[in-house]
C-alpha cells in the first residue's frame, strides 16, 4: 500500500480512511498502553491530554505543555485545526523585505507566525505533518476526538449504542481496535502481493516491532 502524504483520500481496502502503516499501528498501541497507566493524565477538555493530544505525545515526543501551547494559538478543536492547516512544516521563518532602504532595524524585526509555539518555536504545521506522514488524515483526527470511525465502532459492537468519547477506558478500547484493524489491512495488502500467510504475518510483525522501537526512542 502506498502511504499518502497529503490529506486527500487514498485507496485502502474496506472502509479504512487512514493509511495502514506499521508506524501508525505501533503509535496507536503505545498510546493505548500509556493511557492504561493510572498516573497518566487524561482530560478530554485539554488539547494536550485528550484523545488526539495523547497520540501526538506518542508520535512527536512533545510534552503536554508544548502541545497545549501550540494548539491554543489556533482556532478550533483538533478536527478543525487539522482541516485548516497547510500540513507542510515551515522549516524557517519568512524573511523580511526591506526593499531599497538601509536595513537599520533588522534586530527589531520578528516573524509573524501565529501558528508557532512560544515554548519550542516549532510550527503547528509540523504537528499535523507528523500525523499525516504517519498515515493519518484530517478525517481520522476528527473521528479520533469523537471515537466515531464507523468501522472501528462496528468492530467494537458499539455502532448503535452510546459510547462516550471522553471516557478513558473507551479511548483505550478504540485505539487498540483501530490498531488491530489497520494491522489486518496491512496483512491483507501484503497477502495480495502473493506472499504466504505466515510470512505475511511475520513481515507485519517485524515492521511493527521496528516501528515500536523507533517510537520508544522518540521518548528517550
Amino acid at each position: 500500500m502506498t502511504n499518502s502524504f497529503c490529506w486527500a483520500s487514498c485507496g485502502t481496502t474496506k472502509n479504512i480512511v487512514a493509511s495502514s502503516t506499521p508506524y501508525l499501528v505501533s503509535a496507536l498501541r503505545q498510546t493505548a498502553k500509556n493511557l492504561e497507566k493510572p498516573d497518566v493524565t487524561y482530560r478530554w477538555s485539554s488539547f494536550a491530554n485528550c484523545n488526539c493530544g495523547h497520540l501526538i505525545q506518542t508520535v512527536t515526543g512533545m510534552n503536554a505543555s508544548e502541545i497545549q501551547s501550540k494548539a491554543m494559538m489556533q482556532e478550533g478543536d483538533w478536527g478543525k485545526q487539522a482541516n485548516a492547516n497547510v500540513h507542510q512544516p515551515r522549516l524557517s521563518p519568512p524573511q523580511p523585505d526591506f526593499g531599497d532602504r538601509p536595513a537599520l532595524d533588522e534586530g527589531a524585526w520578528e516573524p509573524e507566525d501565529v501558528g508557532a509555539c512560544q515554548v519550542s518555536g516549532a510550527s503547528m504545521d509540523f504537528v499535523f505533518y507528523s500525523l499525516n506522514r504517519m498515515g493519518l488524515k484530517a478525517t481520522d483526527i476528527k473521528q479520533l476526538e469523537r471515537l466515531s470511525d464507523p468501522e472501528v465502532r462496528r468492530r467494537l459492537g458499539t455502532e448503535n449504542v452510546y459510547f462516550p468519547h471522553h471516557v478513558r477506558e473507551n479511548v483505550i478500547r478504540y485505539l487498540a481496535e483501530w490498531a488491530d484493524m489497520l494491522e489486518e489491512d496491512l496483512e491483507s495488502n501484503l497477502g495480495d502481493e502473493g506472499r504466504g500467510g505466515s510470512l505475511t504475518k511475520n513481515a507485519v510483525f517485524e515492521d511493527t516491532k521496528e516501528s515500536s522501537r523507533k517510537i520508544v526512542l522518540i521518548h528517550q
